[in-house]
């Protein structure tokens, strides 16, 4: 089951702010996209039966059993007026309709890899949760998430400039126009238990952070020092390195046979004993590095990061990464041998302008180590705002029974 298309065309707007993330990537490749990190404190992780206990989704048919699922969705949400309050965050009103987006948005996603929607919500999901605790713990959270971003903003003076609600209502219509009216578009809303208003509060709060991010840190962090950055990855563990890789594979991408293999360690040995005979010499060596490198490295990334890999721990495999972490600046590696042939390792200092491994997850392009620290310095203090948000239940929603809201003869 997966909600309307009018709709993804709606929520690819409404993409949360940019992360960064690094994957665990061989540096004989070029780095694969990563997802954004979590920024949200209470996130718990997803239900065994999800996406990540399944090799491939139940098929999505449209029949009486998906058609089942759909109506009991809509007919929940009916249970209440979507406008109602069922709580404050920060003194923010939450609404049951922005809730229960959340709330059937999760289930959906359930519903799509198991075909079925919980039985039984008190069945322990582990051995902290239930399944009835996770679904609402998680609405709770992504609900926090958006109204921090409302009250952060508003006491920081960072709230949505005209510019923005302009782009704002400008995309709203333009979304009309291309899908065939406004009743149309908020018929695709409703049947994803959602409306017109909160959808326009996910992009004014995406905004708002935005601003909060680009007052305090700078969208690229250009607010942080210099000193700030290095701190920063001090703490994270980053490291940057050159390698020079005598590829265990021909120019037709074939597997060297052992021959071939033994050439490439003699042409490593001889390498690596010029470079040695630089060592005192910092700047001669990382000349000739990069001399040896361009003209004879077969690492298919070194084009696209000329200034080396800048990466945390945990990234590269772990053969690289003893190698690289164990070298001063301007240590050079043995020869180390991976999977995809023979490395040759320079360690070098760290440039708060040099382009790291870490990606931005709405863009897919490689993050500077400042883009990175204010990135991940800013998601910190949002998991926080999240975290040690004060929430106040209205009456009778606090302890909301899903199997009773859920119940058959819904």
């Amino acid at each position: 089951m997966k909600r309307n298309t009018i709709l993804s065309l709606l929520l690819c707007a409404a993409l949360l702010l940019t992360g960064c993330g690094a994957g665990k990537t061989e540096p004989a490749a070029s780095p694969a996209p990563t997802a954004a990190p979590e920024t949200d404190a209470e996130a718990t992780a997803a239900p065994e039966t999800g996406a990540e206990a399944t090799a491939a989704p139940v098929t999505p048919d449209v029949n009486a059993q998906t058609q089942a699922i759909a109506d009991t969705l809509m007919a929940v949400r009916e249970t209440f007026d979507p406008a109602a309050v069922i709580c404050t965050v920060d003194g923010y009103e939450v609404t049951w309709g922005m809730y229960y987006y959340f709330l059937a948005g999760d289930l959906e996603e359930m519903a799509y890899y198991t075909g079925a929607l919980p039985g039984n919500f008190d069945e322990p999901l582990s051995d902290e949760l239930s399944y009835g605790e996770y679904f609402k713990n998680s609405a709770l959270a992504q609900c926090k998430y958006y109204a921090v971003a409302q009250t952060r903003a508003a006491a920081l003076g960072a709230g949505t400039t005209p510019e923005q609600e302009q782009a704002i209502a400008e995309y709203w219509d333009r979304v009309v126009e291309d899908n065939g009216g406004q009743e149309a578009v908020e018929q695709a809303l409703r049947e994803s238990c959602l409306d017109k208003e909160t959808f326009l509060t996910f992009l004014r709060s995406n905004d708002a952070l935005t601003n909060i991010m680009a007052m305090t840190y700078g969208l690229a962090g250009e607010k942080l020092t210099d000193q700030q950055v290095a701190e920063w990855a001090a703490e994270k563990g980053y490291a940057r390195t050159k390698h020079i890789l005598y590829y265990f594979y021909d120019d037709q991408g074939q597997p060297l046979d052992e021959a071939g293999k033994a050439a490439q360690l003699a042409r490593a040995e001889a390498t690596l004993a010029e470079l040695q005979a630089l060592a005192g010499d910092p700047a001669a060596l990382e000349a000739r590095f990069d001399a040896v490198m361009a003209a004879d490295s077969g690492d298919p990334g070194a084009e696209a990061f000329p200034e080396g890999y800048t990466f945390p721990a945990h990234t590269m495999y772990e053969v690289f990464e003893e190698a690289a972490f164990a070298l001063e600046e301007y240590g050079l590696s043995e020869i180390v041998e991976s999977q995809s042939g023979y490395h040759i390792i320079l360690r070098l200092p760290l440039l708060p302008e040099g382009h790291t491994l870490d990606q931005n997850a709405n863009t897919g392009a490689y993050m500077t180590l400042r883009e990175s620290a204010a990135n991940d310095l800013f998601s910190t203090e949002l998991a926080g705002w999240i975290r040690d948000a004060q929430v106040v239940w209205t009456p009778g929603f606090e302890d909301l029974d899903l199997n009773e809201l859920f119940s058959a003869d819904k």
